[in-house]
């Protein structure tokens, strides 16, 4: 961590090899280190460009976690747990409940799903003057969260036809090998240190 004012979204971390505390926020984002002492800034008031910032009541929200070991993927997950909490609601009873495992991930705890939505130029759902790609295919977006190569599999009961790796603006790059397994179908991935990427599943 650095002795200023950083940017670090939903959790900072001060750890040594057999324990450690993690500082959870909900969006506040400037978090400052300097030796034993951790800092979460919870309001900004600069008087440009905008000059009412951070002006207001606010909700703050933020939490304390010590762990034992070093820092790992249970920080990662308390931090989206932390900013987007489980909503329950009444179901009637008719939900399919194939949607729920429709995708997984499986393999190194350090890699993240954080996105997953509609492929941007689909043709029932493009709004852009960007070329339509014909059919329907979604899009996953995982990313390495601990600084290490990773690998894992992406496992999914849709009729999944092809799986691509792309680029953020969801250009095919490299197609990807897709094992059909018994109910589902399997993509091997591997990840770089704090890698970003997106995968397409053509249906």
């Amino acid at each position: 961590m650095a002795k200023f004012e950083v940017c670090c979204h939903k959790w900072a971390d001060l750890s040594e090899a057999g324990y450690g505390v993690s500082i959870l926020n909900d969006s506040k984002y400037g978090f400052a280190t300097c030796g034993n002492l951790m800092r979460l800034s919870l309001l900004r008031a600069p008087k440009a460009p905008d000059a009412h910032a951070d002006m207001g009541r606010h909700h703050i929200r933020y939490a304390i976690m010590p762990h034992k070991g070093p820092l790992d993927s249970r920080t990662v997950r308390a931090g989206y747990n932390f900013n987007n909490p489980l909503i329950v609601q009444a179901a009637t009873g008719k939900e399919d409940a194939h949607l729920f495992s429709a995708f997984s991930l499986k393999g190194s705890s350090s890699l993240i799903l954080d996105t997953v939505k509609r492929g941007e130029d689909d043709q029932d759902v493009s709004r852009g003057d960007f070329k339509v790609r014909s059919g329907r295919s979604i899009i996953l977006r995982i990313y390495e969260s601990l600084g290490g190569k990773s690998r894992g599999s992406i496992s999914s009961k849709l009729p999944v036809k092809q799986v691509w790796k792309c680029n953020l603006l969801e250009d095919d790059l490299e197609q990807l090998e897709v094992v059909q397994m018994a109910d589902a179908v399997q993509v091997d991935i591997e990840l770089r240190a704090f890698e970003v990427a997106t995968y397409r599943l053509q249906l």
